[in-house]
């Protein structure tokens, strides 16, 4: 069977008999049955355009979804990767942190120990100027009170404190006084004495 398109259909002749088709019915029926082939054409061209055109889209949408997917799975590796590079970090800086608080902790250890060190050296230092300045004031306080005594001693010897004798401590001020004085000349005898 052939395939018919509207100008075959408008172009076709039949022959003639004694008692045929009126060919103007004929005719007139073959243009509507060639119109509505074309309008049919037509309707399946554009059907097949748009079938074409939604194709297009779906392949379009079916490549923009795999490439959307290949994103999303490009992006999931990234963050895959970028999460395990974040826990390795994060395991890198709490042992850096831990070895660091180590250091400060012994590093502080150490410097107490040589304070402690210091500090009892020093206290050694104060314990013996403590126990020689005791000793210096014992024997400063002990010789003071020597010297006292010996003070107090010779103050209460002093004739002037003996009130018996203070007359005639007087009584001898009074005498040489008198043997200096110049209203009398100084005699051969006085400078023999």
């Amino acid at each position: 069977m052939m395939t018919l398109f509207p100008t075959d259909i408008r172009h076709q002749e039949f022959s003639t008999t004694m008692f045929g088709y009126s060919k103007k019915e004929v005719k007139e029926f073959l243009e509507q049955l060639a119109n509505e082939l074309e309008d049919y054409q037509r309707r399946q061209e554009k059907e097949l355009q748009r079938r074409e055109q939604m194709q297009v889209e779906v392949q379009q949408e079916a490549f923009q979804a795999s490439s959307a997917v290949e994103e999303l799975k490009r992006r999931e590796e990234l963050i895959s990767r970028t999460l395990v590079f974040a826990e390795k970090t994060k395991a890198d800086i709490i042992a850096n942190a831990r070895k660091e608080a180590e250091n400060i902790i012994h590093e502080a250890e150490l410097k107490a120990t040589r304070a402690i060190q210091e500090a009892k050296q020093y206290l050694a230092v104060l314990e013996q100027q403590y126990i020689q300045l005791k000793e210096e004031k014992r024997q400063f306080l002990m010789q003071f009170r020597s010297e006292l005594n010996t003070f107090k001693e010779r103050i209460e010897k002093d004739p002037l404190l003996a009130k018996e004798r203070e007359p005639l401590l007087d009584a001898d001020f009074k005498q040489i006084k008198e043997e200096i004085s110049p209203t009398r000349k100084p005699t051969v005898e006085d400078n023999k004495n």
